[in-house]
C-alpha cells in the first residue's frame, strides 16, 4: 500500500454513487468544517481514529475509523432519511476486497451537535482494517 489514506477517496466515491442531491466532501476534522447555510444537506468525511496493531515482521494490521458527518439545516425532515442512506451505503461495504476489510458501524467519539448558525451535525463512524507493510 503506497497511500496510507487510500480509503478516503473510495468512501467519497461510494457515497456519491449511492446518495442523490447531497454534497459529499472530505475535510480534515471538525474545526475545518465551513458553517454555511448553502452546505447542507451534506456528508463530510474525515479520519476520526487510527489504531495500529502490533507489528509482525514488516507487516502491521491497522484499523481506521472514518467519520461520516451528516450535515442538515432541517433535522426533522432531512436527518433521519440521510442518516439511513449513509448507513445503508457503508455498512458491510467492502471497498477493495483484496486490501480493506468490510466496513462496520462503530461508536463515534463525537456526539450530535448544533452550531449557533442553525446547522445540525450527526456523526456516523465506520471502521475498516488493512495490513500495512513497512
Amino acid at each position: 500500500m503506497i497511500d496510507y489514506l487510500a480509503i478516503e477517496p473510495l468512501i467519497v466515491a461510494r457515497l456519491e454513487d449511492q446518495l442523490a442531491d447531497v454534497t459529499i466532501k472530505s475535510t480534515w476534522g471538525i474545526p475545518k468544517i465551513p458553517e454555511t447555510f448553502d452546505l447542507p444537506p451534506a456528508v463530510l468525511i474525515f479520519l476520526e481514529d487510527d489504531r495500529p496493531g502490533p507489528e509482525s515482521g514488516r507487516s502491521q494490521k491497522v484499523e481506521q475509523v472514518w467519520l461520516c458527518l451528516v450535515v442538515v439545516n432541517d433535522p426533522g425532515n432531512e436527518a433521519g432519511p440521510l442518516i439511513a442512506q449513509v448507513i445503508r451505503a457503508l455498512s458491510g461495504w467492502t471497498p477493495d476486497g483484496a486490501t480493506f476489510a468490510p466496513f462496520k458501524r462503530v461508536k463515534s467519539t463525537f456526539a450530535p451537535d448544533t452550531s449557533p448558525n442553525g446547522v445540525y451535525y450527526f456523526p456516523l463512524a465506520f471502521s475498516t482494517s488493512f495490513v500495512f507493510n513497512t
